[in-house]
């Protein structure tokens, strides 16, 4: 046995050492994610990045994201890759272990960081958008909605209240546009499912209509008469009801 199986015996190695090695590899193992997600963001396909920034930002909150086939089109791309943290991937190793996870945690911490100062600049325009849309000024609601998605673009709930704004000033293909966001992002959505099938309605397309109002009342029985009375309402861009 030579000295270097020797020394690379796990009996021989400090707790520290072992715990660190431990980390390292299950570390690496995720490189080929972050490699992929890499390859995402930097794609000339727009689509494909757009995902991809979505995609980052659900993998540094600890959140799993199970269907591969998302596809955002989203008006830009504000994730950021800290370059220096890669720079440790050559052949040569050239940052120590240590210095590589530190690297990669400071990235982590500050795109978190990031991301909380986007979400809370989301939450003023959304306030601001519930306050204008109850007031009947629907053009100021639609405006502040598009300045809050911008911010965060992964809340299935922005989209919704999107589409009823749009549905306020009969932007019916930007209602349909809103729901299938909000339906790739949560496909329980009730309000989504329901404000589809209002702007099929709206659009005189009839077999899809169907379709949709069908869908809707079998997931959510116990709203019949909301779904009724509200596929049922007839819109006016006057009204300031809710």
């Amino acid at each position: 046995m030579n000295a270097k199986k020797i020394l690379s015996n796990p009996a021989l190695k400090t707790t520290k050492e072992i715990q660190l090695d431990e980390e390292w590899n299950n570390f690496m193992k995720r490189i080929g994610e972050v490699s992929n997600l890499v390859k995402g963001l930097a794609s000339g396909d727009k689509a494909k990045a757009d995902a991809a920034t979505v995609l980052a930002d659900k993998y540094l909150e600890g959140k799993v994201i199970t269907d591969e086939d998302i596809e955002m089109t989203l008006k830009d791309n504000r994730t950021v890759i800290n370059q220096k943290a890669f720079q440790g991937l050559d052949t040569n190793n050239a940052m120590g272990k240590e210095a590589w996870m530190a690297e990669v945690s400071k990235d982590a911490e500050k795109r978190a960081e990031d991301r909380k100062i986007r979400r809370e600049k989301m939450d003023t325009m959304k306030t601001q958008a519930m306050k204008a849309f109850r007031r009947g000024d629907y053009d100021r609601a639609l405006s502040c909605y598009n300045r809050a998605i911008e911010f965060i673009r992964d809340n299935h709930m922005l989209y919704c209240d999107r589409a009823l704004t749009n549905i306020k000033l009969r932007n019916y293909q930007k209602v349909l546009d809103d729901c299938d966001w909000a339906l790739r992002l949560n496909e329980k959505s009730f309000k989504a499912r329901l404000y589809k099938a209002k702007a099929y309605k709206e659009l005189e397309e009839v077999d899809k209509f169907d379709e949709c109002k069908k869908e809707v009342e079998e997931m959510f029985p116990q709203h019949h008469e909301l779904i009724t009375y509200f596929l049922s309402k007839e819109e006016n861009y006057e009204d300031n009801e809710d």
